[in-house]
């Protein structure tokens, strides 16, 4: 099968790999509705839909947007880029003629692509960096709220709020380690001359595409309900719906 490079194809390798991006603008997202409920619940049953549930997507598609346009301009894999990486790449994956790729190269370039991958690499370094700051902050401030109690809660729905807050800062674990450290290891490792091993890269590529299956198994394992759900299927026993989670801004 023959492969055809092209502007178009390069433009939709950046939008796939900004999905990284947007993985860390849902759960800034969440984090900001969760605080929310907890410190202002009146504000957000009345207004989160529909203006709260509009502005979490388009903070979604701003981080998206951002890292497309940066990883487009910035990591444009030109012929003298390609020159670089040809010989390496093709002694392990083949010919690299008609191939669409995305490339940083931080040294024996010209300047113009080294200060071109560096500040692409430190853009969605920072772009990522900011969102996992806003995970503990939050998530600091979120725990400290519910082991002091609120007025309006019960014994019962504190409990169901402290095993969500769980469940996400397990769906916020997830991103960080199989996103967040692989590029980090990929992108400053070839910054820094730090020669991994192949199975480094190789297991770097297998854990970001992990993420849409251990996010969703994540939240579905620390919530009893779901998790009774899942068991009594397998079992084939009715489950029972004594126990549901209901949403925070309506209790």
């Amino acid at each position: 099968m023959k492969f055809q490079k092209s502007s178009f194809g390069e433009f939709l390798l950046s939008g796939r790999c900004a999905f990284i991006s947007g993985t860390y603008g849902i759960l800034n997202s969440h984090f900001i509705y969760r605080y929310l409920s907890l410190k202002n619940h009146h504000f957000v049953a009345e207004y989160f839909n529909p203006y709260g549930l509009i502005l979490s997507v388009l903070l979604v598609v701003v981080h998206w947007t951002l890292w497309v346009v940066v990883a487009d301009i910035t990591m444009v894999a030109d012929l003298e880029s390609r020159n670089y990486v040809r010989v390496s790449f093709e002694k392990v994956y083949g010919s690299l003629e008609g191939l669409n790729m995305k490339t940083v190269i931080f040294s024996e370039v010209s300047s113009q692509v080294v200060y071109r991958s560096w500040f692409g690499t430190l853009f969605v370094t920072a772009l990522a960096s900011y969102s996992i700051t806003l995970y503990f902050v939050l998530g600091y401030k979120i725990m400290s709220s519910l082991n002091q109690g609120l007025d309006y809660m019960s014994d019962r729905t504190l409990q169901m709020q402290r095993r969500l807050f769980w469940a996400l800062a397990i769906q916020t674990a997830i991103p960080i380690c199989v996103s967040f450290m692989p590029c980090i290891l990929v992108l400053y490792g070839s910054a820094f001359r730090i020669d991994f091993l192949s199975w480094v890269n190789w297991m770097s590529s297998v854990a970001v595409s992990f993420f849409p299956f251990l996010d969703p198994l994540a939240i579905t394992m620390c919530l009893p309900t779901l998790r009774h759900r899942i068991f009594c299927r397998l079992r084939n026993i009715s489950p029972n719906f004594s126990n549901r989670v209901y949403s925070s801004s309506r209790i």
